[in-house]
C-alpha cells in the first residue's frame, strides 16, 4: 500500500483554518468581552461604551442610580443603551460640566459630537 499524500495536507490545511478563526475570534472579543455588561435588553438598566456602535469596552449601570465610570469607559464613551424600567424614566451622562439626557429606552450609536467621549459617570 502507498501513502495517502493528499488526506494529511487536507487535515493540515483544516487545522491552520481553524487555528486562524480561533486567533481571530480572541484578538477581536465581543463588547462585553471589557466591563460588566450581563444584563442586555434587562428593564432599569443602561450600557455604555467606548466605541461608536456599541462596540469597544462596555460599562453596565442600573438606570436611576449614580455611577462614576472607571478608567475602562472614564472620558471615551461613545454610544449608549438602555432599557427602561417605568415610563418616563431617562438616563443622564455626565462629564466636562455637560450632561447627555435621553429617555430610558434609547439608544444612541453615536453620541452627539457635543458630548462624545466626555462621560464620566450615569445616573
Amino acid at each position: 500500500m502507498s501513502p495517502r499524500i493528499g488526506k494529511p495536507r487536507l487535515t493540515a490545511g483544516i487545522v491552520a483554518a481553524v487555528t486562524t478563526a480561533a486567533a481571530l475570534v480572541a484578538a477581536a472579543p465581543g463588547a462585553q468581552a471589557a466591563g460588566n455588561c450581563t444584563h442586555y435588553g434587562q428593564a432599569g438598566y443602561g450600557q455604555v461604551f467606548t466605541d461608536d456602535n456599541y462596540s469597544g469596552d462596555c460599562w453596565e449601570f442600573r438606570i436611576g442610580t449614580w455611577t462614576v465610570f472607571p478608567v475602562l469607559v472614564n472620558h471615551k464613551v461613545s454610544s449608549l443603551r438602555s432599557w427602561a424600567s417605568s415610563a418616563g424614566q431617562q438616563v443622564h451622562l455626565s462629564g466636562d460640566g455637560l450632561t447627555f439626557t435621553a429617555g430610558a429606552g434609547e439608544s444612541w450609536a453615536n453620541l452627539p459630537d457635543w458630548f462624545n467621549d466626555r462621560a464620566n459617570a450615569a445616573y
